[in-house]
Parts: structure tokens; C-alpha cells; sequence
């Protein structure tokens, strides 16, 4: 599981750096000697501005031992985005039961909208931060991960959203991957 999180993490940061770079080199594409080809460019959505985000979701839990089983449970987050991209959020987790029926996370996320004609309201994202697990006692926790957010204009921009994350716990329990989905409202 840790390679798979890593894994996916280097896929979404590569994605966000050649997204940021197709427009670098202007005068390859356009010089003299080429013809200028009219190219439509619609605005990004404005489902993905700055402001508060708040999501409800259904998340299961699957520790890296085989004598935990999974845990199924659900949770609520607030995030505030910066910018366009940037955003800081907290996020609360009630899964089935011990040892991790508790999770607490503070969380920096990143998303980078699609844009154009058909994709401007699906946005990947990813995020990680420090956060905090138990039950009976707590530790602490890092935890890095990606999903998909696809918005709905005509919903006055509610979406939905899907990820994965991978959590590194110090102590006790042992490691966790979180699965989740749901619903995310802005304002």
C-alpha cells in the first residue's frame, strides 16, 4: 500500500507540472512562417473559486494487518481555498470501531480544474497533512492521497467527489488506507 500511495502521489504532481508547462514556449507555436489556427478557449468554472467547501462523505478503513478487519464509517470536512487551487481544510472520521474509530485530519490540497469546453468542472486533486487517530488513547498521524472532484453548475456547483488516501501512523494502530466518497457543497 505504501508503494501504491507514493506511487500515485508522483503521477499527480508530474500531471500538475505538464498541465502548468503547455503554454510555456508561445513562439514554437506561433511564428511567422506557421499559420494561425483560431483556437476557442473557454474560461475555467467558477465552480472551483476561492471560498469555503464543505463535504459529507461515507469512508471505509483498511489497516495493514490482516488481523484488523476493514471499517466502514463516514465523516465531514470545512476547507477554504486560497485560490483557484490552494486550499487549507479539517476534516473529522468516525469509522466502525477500534483501533481506528477516530480520525482527525488537518489537510493541504491542491486541485488543478481541467478546463475546456467538456472538462471545465472535473478537477484531480491531491492532498496530505498531519491529523490524529485512536480510540481509547491517540497518536499521530501523516497522510497523503488523490481523487477526483466533478462539479455540477446547474446544482449551483454541488459535486461529488471520490479519493484514496494513505495514512502513516507513529505508534498504534497499524498503518491505514481510507477510501471515500460523498458529497461536497461550496459558498
Amino acid at each position: 500500500m505504501k508503494v501504491f500511495s507514493t506511487v500515485l502521489a508522483i503521477t499527480f504532481l508530474t500531471c500538475s507540472l505538464t498541465q502548468a508547462g503547455w503554454n510555456w514556449n508561445k513562439e514554437a507555436y506561433h511564428s511567422a512562417k506557421s499559420p494561425m489556427v483560431e483556437q476557442k478557449i473557454t474560461s475555467p468554472s467558477y465552480c472551483y473559486d476561492i471560498g469555503w467547501e464543505f463535504s459529507l462523505f461515507a469512508s471505509g478503513a483498511w489497516a495493514d494487518v490482516a488481523n484488523i478487519e476493514g471499517e466502514y464509517g463516514g465523516g465531514l470536512g470545512l476547507t477554504y481555498f486560497l485560490g483557484h487551487n490552494f486550499g487549507i481544510g479539517v476534516e473529522y472520521m468516525k469509522q466502525g470501531g477500534a483501533p481506528i474509530e477516530h480520525v482527525g485530519r488537518l489537510g493541504f490540497n491542491y486541485r488543478m480544474p481541467l478546463g475546456g469546453e467538456c472538462c471545465s468542472t472535473i478537477a484531480p486533486y491531491v492532498f496530505g497533512g498531519p491529523g490524529i487517530v485512536g480510540s481509547n488513547s491517540s497518536d499521530m498521524l501523516w497522510y497523503v492521497g488523490g481523487g477526483l472532484d466533478l462539479r455540477f453548475e446547474s446544482w449551483g456547483c454541488t459535486g461529488l467527489f471520490a479519493d484514496y488516501s494513505y495514512n502513516w501512523v507513529d505508534d498504534n494502530p497499524a498503518d491505514f488506507a481510507i477510501i471515500r466518497a460523498g458529497i461536497r457543497v461550496p459558498w
